[in-house]
């Protein structure tokens, strides 16, 4: 069974006088546009960040209240993400994730959703991450874009870190799941090392890619060949990689 698509949306000084479901409370444009695309039975998951209660499941029963998204408030729920991790029903196996807010509210949706990988919650690999951008109008139209056919809106996110560092899925000549050899001062004593791209990101440094290297250590002493090295990638800056290939998952998922 395919999951449905995520969708991030901002909560509206605009909301109804009583107490309703997150997904019917809120009135404003961008709301407007998300209901008037939705079709029966294909609907996608909703979580609201709203300013007076952070992340909640587009079910959860609000009432009305009168609070704004300001610094200070995003101070506090970009530094307490985790009783949002347990409370809020993020659907399982979601790859598809549209982020509707700007401002101070994409900042906190993209931590989250940093934080939703780094928690297993959401998959490592494989995610397509899309934003809205430009005028209002702009964003309703991509919203109901989204909403109407997930797959026509560009996704060039592959995930964040649990800062917001965007992470993209093509930059800089490379691709997710590229084969790779390190150049320059890169190269030691051994020789080059080859591995795979895992993330393409704006470091510190600039442009930077976080590549899972080939484990080339020698047998152990008996002859056995060692277990497996699971780790995270080591973060290389762009300039000290070739391009060697594309990798083979890389190469199944775009056909």
């Amino acid at each position: 069974m395919v999951a449905r698509p995520l969708i991030l949306m901002p909560c509206s000084g605009m909301k109804l006088d009583r107490p309703s479901p997150a997904r019917d409370l809120y009135q404003g444009v961008m709301w407007q546009s998300l209901r008037s695309n939705q079709s029966v039975g294909a609907s996608p998951h909703v979580v609201v960040l709203s300013a007076q209660h952070g992340f909640v499941d587009g079910s959860t029963v609000l009432e009305p209240y009168d609070r704004k998204l300001d610094e200070s408030r995003a101070h506090e729920l970009y530094y307490g993400p985790d009783p949002f991790l347990k409370s809020v029903r993020w659907p399982a196996g979601a790859t598809r994730i549209l982020i509707a807010g700007g401002g101070l509210y994409r900042h906190l949706m993209r931590a989250m959703v940093g934080a939703l990988i780094a928690q297993g919650k959401l998959a490592r690999s494989g995610l397509e991450i899309s934003e809205v951008a430009g005028g209002i109008g702009m964003q309703r139209s991509q919203l109901g874009q989204f909403v109407r056919n997930p797959d026509s809106v560009p996704s060039p996110y592959a995930g964040y870190h649990q800062n917001g560092t965007p992470c993209l899925r093509q930059a800089w000549g490379l691709t997710v799941g590229d084969s790779v050899r390190t150049t320059g001062v890169y190269v030691g004593k051994a020789g080059p090392k080859d591995g795979v791209v895992e993330e393409l990101f704006v470091g510190p440094g600039g442009p930077t890619v976080s590549v899972v290297f080939d484990d080339d250590r020698p047998p152990l002493a008996n002859g056995k060949q060692r277990s497996p090295r699971h780790c995270r990638g080591a973060w290389v800056q762009v300039a000290f990689l070739k391009r060697t290939g594309r990798h083979a998952v890389v190469e199944q998922l775009s056909n």
